[in-house]
């Protein structure tokens, strides 16, 4: 799909929301909170990553898209994957939010303008592209879920201006979308199922994201994990000789998922709420 072709689904998906809102807050919509338009414009990229993926990513200093890690496993994408499924294959996967993928421990953050060095072939969905293979329903059953999600694909970081119009128009607070809270008001895309992810913008980047470059805005692991991996260490000795946040936590529960969102989104907090226009 083209650039020319995501800016006119973004227009379309525009104006169906403000028709929505309208015709569901029975008026017109009020002003944009602060902290929606400046959410919008600067919340983080996120990827999250299994403990035992983490000190490889560190190493090779760089995040493949699945095809490329099927290349280099010497064998191709699993037809029922939903990568395979939807074509989305060659395309590293983000998410404008914290942390939202379970099952992971470490992750990083990417600021916001690396969207702008993606703008003619990054796409972006406003919901998990992924969850349209067995985990949402779609409105309408018989549309392909390949269909589906070439209807809503987004321009980058264009899709910003549907987040921000979204957290104004179906959360009931900013924040809400940014600790993962139900929307009160479902919307007019019509996903129901599976978790917040449903309504969580997702960024895809071509084929690849460096670690260590300019937009990486803070890494996160496991204290034990970066003790006992030299690949790990070698990344956070990286982070703090050029200025980049990272972040150590313990999991005495053993969910490593769980701490690793709480930290994420107390790191947010700090950034960009605390004090949003420093």
């Amino acid at each position: 799909m083209s650039r020319a072709q995501r800016e006119q689904n973004l227009r379309r998906l525009l104006d169906d929301l403000v028709a929505y809102a309208r015709e569901n807050a029975a008026g017109v919509p009020g002003p944009c909170p602060p902290e929606a338009a400046w959410l919008s414009e600067s919340l983080f990229l996120s990827h999250s990553t299994p403990d035992a993926e983490f000190p490889g990513i560190c190493r090779s200093n760089q995040l493949f898209c699945p095809q490329k890690l099927a290349d280099l496993q010497g064998a191709p994408l699993r037809p029922d994957c939903a990568e395979a499924v939807l074509g989305t294959g060659g395309f590293v996967f983000l998410y404008a939010a914290p942390f939202r993928f379970p099952h992971t421990g470490c992750g990083f953050l990417f600021a916001a303008q690396l969207e702008g060095e993606h703008r003619e072939h990054g796409v972006a969905t406003p919901f998990d592209s992924g969850g349209l293979v067995d985990v949402f329903a779609r409105p309408d059953p018989a549309e392909s879920a390949r269909a589906f999600l070439a209807r809503h694909e987004l321009p980058l970081p264009e899709h910003r201006d549907y987040l921000r119009q979204a957290m104004i128009d179906l959360f009931g607070h900013p924040v809400d979308y940014l600790e993962g809270r139900d929307p009160r008001r479902p919307g007019p895309i019509g996903l129901t199922g599976g978790d917040c992810r449903r309504v969580t913008h997702e960024v895809r980047i071509p084929e690849r994201v460096f670690v260590r470059i300019g937009n990486l805005q803070a890494a996160f692991a496991r204290t034990a994990l970066v003790g006992s991996q030299p690949d790990v260490e070698q990344l956070f000795r990286w982070c703090e000789l050029q200025g980049v946040d990272f972040v150590t936590f313990d999991t005495p529960r053993e969910n490593n998922f769980r701490a690793l969102r709480n930290e994420c989104l107390a790191y947010i907090r700090g950034k960009l709420l605390s004090s949003p226009r420093s």
